[in-house]
């Protein structure tokens, strides 16, 4: 019954400016018809004009023309008002409406009853035009909004009123009507220099244009070819002869100052589209690899088959890099000869005359140093390349080992025809892309050698070496801060994870995360995590606008009774800060130096991959704390202080904070084993039943 009488007040709402528009007109007719005299009303008239343009801001706000989840649709929609206001301008004259009033000064219109409906009606239409557009491009502007964009456009509403309303104050000057001055007044220029201003400011507002595609940027660049010079046309056109100045100069005003916001940011648009459109393709490359990563990831949980496992591999590797040539190449325990499992565009002449012995440079350094290996000038190679005798239409050669623990299982190498066609990105993008196919080869070939219990026993010991693969190997060097951390599965491999991105030279991103359940399935989502956090953490500045764009891709990746709560952060080491955002996670501790209790910080946040809509966006808070000497965050996973003893009891909150109270003026090796011996201690003899995982930031 609530939400009836809400949705009620809501419609009544929106039909008050209607209302009061058409008590203007009724004024006016009266005028028309003699029974009351221009002067008397119009002041009265303009009250009720102004009243409608203040009620008229709810709908604005209300349009879902576009958003986050159909910008096309919106600028399809901009497109055709456009076009279709110009067409209609094109087949009126309004050089009879608008032209005669002003030359002459005269609104001698209002007399005539025709002139008067046909004012009215373009009055009308304008008003409606302007309102839709302008709530269509609130909604273009609110898109991955930042934290005054909100104010920025209420503060260009309200000027656009106001500017509007300082017209009633020439109101018997017509020529003003129909230029960007209001009379000679000084104010009114203070106010239009404010305005564009804002227009500009709001203008600014283009960050979905990096979320569009390189077919959809096309296709936005062609169409704003066509609508920037028609919507210049359309605002220039009803600039110089206003119908809806004259029925009204606020009114006039009011369009005439939201055609113009219309233009400015339509430019805007098309300057930055071009700018754009040189690096289209690499949104689209980055959403190919994370879509490559997440399909190996589900074949790790899912192929079993290793002549299928094998192909995908190959065909997968070859879409993320965009190769010309792809094959995989396994090593013989026995005698350390490689063996060509799977390939892409090699002829059966060029399998043939592969070099399996093992024993050339370039098998030899991969053996050695176990790392990825690119080769942008095969021909100049200092490898001596054997690959030239066989397949010599190959120039640039990509090779990354596939290792386990210390054992090398092989190698995958992909190639190009053109020189130097390969970079950094393409070098990283294939190391995390091996590291998962070692799980999948590896589970794969357990299937094959072993009875169920027996593969099940292994492969859970061989995703535990590749989970901790995953897990940074060394804590990154700090200046005036020290980091440790540590990570304990509950079984062979869980779903905790932790990891650190240097962002710049004082620059860290530090995440800690969990993912719902435990296993196989949940150390493979962890593994995709750390390709999705590594994809994205260079891109975004702010850890909200990393959550949000990794929430998206998550969201359509997981199971609908799976998610992933996280804290991700970044610690700032020449501002002495650490800003960061709560996903769902547990609450991250701090510790002053002399404090007499631990501060707990749970900023809000709901876990990755519950919701895609809104609701994620708008309930995650991010939050910066500044950093003192002797200071010490703690973060950590539920594990922590869900780990129970023999009688059922658990660690809690009360028993973590007070080892960490006293405990965090000691050195951060001393405090990480205390947490550990004290959790331990605790839980004795009983086997853990969820993973434990905490990382320790502390100021020096």
């Amino acid at each position: 019954m609530l939400k009836v009488k809400i949705k009620s007040i809501s419609s009544i709402s929106l039909l008050l400016p209607l209302g009061l528009l058409l008590g203007a007109i009724v004024l006016d007719m009266n005028v028309i018809s003699g029974l009351l005299a221009a002067d008397d009303i119009r002041f009265t008239r303009e009250g009720f004009i102004i009243l409608s343009m203040v009620l008229s801001l709810p709908i604005i706000y209300k349009q879902k023309w576009a958003s986050d989840r159909n910008v096309l649709r919106g600028l399809r929609s901009l497109f055709v008002l456009v076009i279709f206001a110009y067409l209609l301008l094109l087949i009126s004259d309004l050089n009879v409406i608008a032209g005669q009033v002003k030359t002459n000064g005269s609104l001698s219109l209002y007399n005539s009853v025709p002139g008067y409906v046909v004012v009215v009606a373009w009055a009308l239409f304008s008003s409606i035009f302007v309102l839709v557009v302008l709530g269509t491009l609130r909604n273009l502007i609110f898109i991955k909004q930042k934290k005054n964009t909100a104010l920025n456009f209420l503060l260009l509403m309200l000027a656009m009123i106001l500017y509007a309303i300082m017209s009633i104050f020439h109101f018997d000057d017509t020529v003003s009507r129909f230029t960007y001055g209001i009379g000679n007044g000084t104010v009114g220029h203070v106010v239009l220099f404010l305005l564009i201003n804002l227009m500009v400011i709001n203008s600014f507002r283009v960050s979905w244009l990096n979320y569009l595609n390189k077919k959809q940027k096309l296709a936005t660049f062609w169409g704003g070819l066509i609508l920037v010079p028609i919507q210049w046309l359309l605002h220039f056109r009803f600039h110089e002869n206003n119908p809806a100045a004259v029925f009204s100069p606020v009114l006039g005003r009011f369009v005439d100052m939201g055609l113009l916001f219309l233009s400015i940011y339509l430019s805007v648009v098309f300057i930055a589209l071009i700018f754009h459109l040189p690096t289209a393709q690499v949104y689209d490359r980055k959403m190919r690899q994370i879509s490559s990563l997440h399909n190996l990831s589900r074949a790790v949980s899912s192929e079993f088959n290793f002549s299928k496992l094998v192909e995908t591999i190959v065909r997968l590797a070859r879409e993320v890099t965009e190769a010309d040539a792809c094959w995989l190449e396994l090593m013989d325990p026995g005698n350390q000869n490689w063996k060509l499992a799977a390939s892409y565009n090699l002829t059966e002449y060029d399998k043939s005359h592969l070099n399996h012995d093992g024993q050339d440079r370039l098998s030899q350094w991969l053996i050695q140093h176990k790392e990825p290996l690119l080769v942008n000038h095969v021909s100049k190679s200092p490898f001596k390349l054997p690959i030239l005798l066989w397949k010599s239409d190959i120039q640039s050669l990509l090779a990354a080992p596939l290792v386990t623990t210390d054992k090398l299982l092989g190698c995958l190498f992909v190639g190009k025809r053109m020189e130097f066609s390969f970079e950094q990105d393409d070098v990283d993008t294939l190391r995390a892309f091996s590291e998962q196919a070692v799980i999948a080869i590896e589970n794969a070939r357990l299937v094959q050698e072993s009875l169920v219990k027996e593969r099940l026993e292994q492969e859970l010991r061989i995703a535990h070496q590749a989970q901790m693969k995953l897990l940074p190997k060394e804590m990154p060097p700090l200046d005036d801060a020290a980091l440790d951390a540590v990570c304990i599965t509950a079984n062979e491999v869980g779903g905790d994870y932790y990891d650190f991105f240097p962002l710049s030279h004082s620059r860290l991103g530090i995440v800690v995360a969990d993912v719902s359940g435990k296993g196989p399935s949940a150390a493979f989502i962890m593994a995709e995590l750390k390709g999705i956090m590594e994809a994205f953490a260079q891109n975004h500045s702010s850890p909200k606008n990393l959550l949000i764009a990794a929430n998206d891709i998550l969201f359509n990746n997981l199971e609908r009774d799976t998610f992933v709560s996280l804290v991700y952060g970044i610690f700032d080491q020449s501002e002495r800060s650490f800003t960061f955002c709560r996903a769902g996670h547990t609450p991250v501790l701090l510790a002053k130096e002399n404090a007499a209790e631990i501060k707990t910080m749970e900023p809000f946040g709901m876990g990755l991959g519950l919701d895609n809509s809104e609701l994620f966006a708008d309930s995650l808070e991010q939050v910066t704390v500044q950093l003192q000497n002797k200071d010490t965050l703690l973060f950590y996973t539920d594990g922590v202080i869900e780990a129970r003893n023999s009688k059922g009891e658990e660690y809690g909150e009360t028993r973590l904070n007070q080892i960490f109270l006293n405990y965090h003026a000691s050195s951060i090796q001393v405090l990480k084993q205390k947490l550990i011996d004290d959790i331990k201690g605790f839980v004795s003899s009983v086997k853990p039943h969820d993973d434990l995982t905490f990382v320790i930031l502390k100021m020096q």
